[in-house]
């Protein structure tokens, strides 16, 4: 017969062997000390200096005793048997019955802990997986924003030069309605020009044949010699222009920079006099170059050999003398033309 064990004191630990196995027991956990009911309040340190500094002295030690007794009490009451609780043996089937809650206990811890990993796994998964899709996305976004950029930049740059090529397209049709417009404008100032002219060409002339009637109109040889004659003339006219024009270049280019138009003449006239004097003599042949052509005007509306102050016929032989003069002797003694 195997004596019987004494039975585990409270608060201790029990083992027990059930077939082969050793099965721990653990005590229930030693409840906290209650809470000392709080004291009276402290006299005042001036009156007991002396006495509560003793017992500030003496507070640490008797912590320090309680601590250090509290063990060796413990491993006293585990080590004395219960005289309470008489020992008992366990029956087979009762260390059956423990052993294998213990092992189903064991199984489940080992299967929650694999859960328990195999979720830590799967959620570490999980993460990643939702990690690398958001930077993923992130990325795609990314390109998409970029795609976006370029197509609206590429647009705007579109929109530039279609707006660019429109403007420049209005600006060329705006330039030629204008040069149209601009021609048009000329060809009509011209238009009115011209039958102004007549008209007041046909005015002078109903003016003439209602005042005087015009005698040379019939004597075509007349008109034929002397519109000879003025072709003449004004061709020797041209001549004389070209020639003193040329004469004044000439001198304006002989001239020295250096020296003033009368520095190098001693008797006071310079070659400026020569070169005024030539000019002067141009503008009054373009002058009578001017007359020549009114007597052809004159000519073309059968009014030539009438004079434009008192619209009488001027003499046969001043006409032969001057025939691109327009006033009559007696108007061009009066002084009623310059030019006449």
């Amino acid at each position: 017969m195997t004596p019987a064990r004494p039975p585990a004191a409270k608060g201790s630990k029990s083992t027990q062997a059930t077939k082969g196995k050793t099965v721990t027991k653990h005590a229930p956990a030693r409840p906290a000390p209650a809470r000392k009911p709080a004291g009276k309040p402290a006299v005042p340190a001036k009156k007991h200096a002396p006495v509560a500094k003793a017992k500030a002295k003496a507070k640490p030690a008797a912590k320090a005793a309680t601590h250090a007794a509290k063990p060796v009490a413990k491993r006293s009451a585990a080590k004395q048997p219960s005289a309470k609780v008489p020992a008992r043996p366990l029956t087979a089937a009762q260390r059956a019955a423990a052993a294998n809650k213990v092992a189903a206990a064991k199984k489940l811890a080992a299967a929650k802990k694999a859960a328990a990993a195999k979720k830590a796994i799967e959620q570490k998964k999980l993460a990643a997986a939702k990690k690398a899709a958001a930077a993923k996305k992130a990325i795609e976004q990314r390109k998409l924003a970029a795609a976006k950029k370029a197509a609206a930049a590429k647009k705007a740059i579109e929109q530039k030069k279609l707006a660019a090529a429109r403007f420049a397209a209005a600006e060329a049709r705006r330039k030629e309605v204008a040069e149209r417009k601009a021609a048009r404008d000329k060809v009509l100032l011209a238009e009115r020009e011209r039958k102004a002219r007549e008209k007041a060409e046909a005015k002078a002339k109903r003016e003439q044949e209602r005042t005087y009637k015009n005698p040379y109109i019939g004597d075509t040889k007349l008109i034929e010699s002397l519109s000879e004659s003025l072709a003449e003339h004004r061709a020797e006219l041209d001549r004389q222009v070209d020639q003193l024009l040329a004469e004044a270049e000439s001198l304006v280019q002989e001239r020295d920079p250096g020296l003033g138009w009368d520095e190098d003449a001693g008797d006071g006239m310079g070659g400026d006099i020569e070169h005024e004097l030539d000019v002067m003599q141009a503008e009054r042949l373009r002058l009578e170059l001017e007359e020549i052509d009114a007597a052809f005007a004159r000519i073309r509306t059968r009014t030539f050999g009438m004079c434009e102050s008192c619209h009488k016929p001027i003499g046969r032989e001043r006409l032969k003398a001057m025939p691109h003069k327009s006033l009559c002797i007696d108007c061009a003694k009066g002084g009623l033309g310059v030019r006449r």
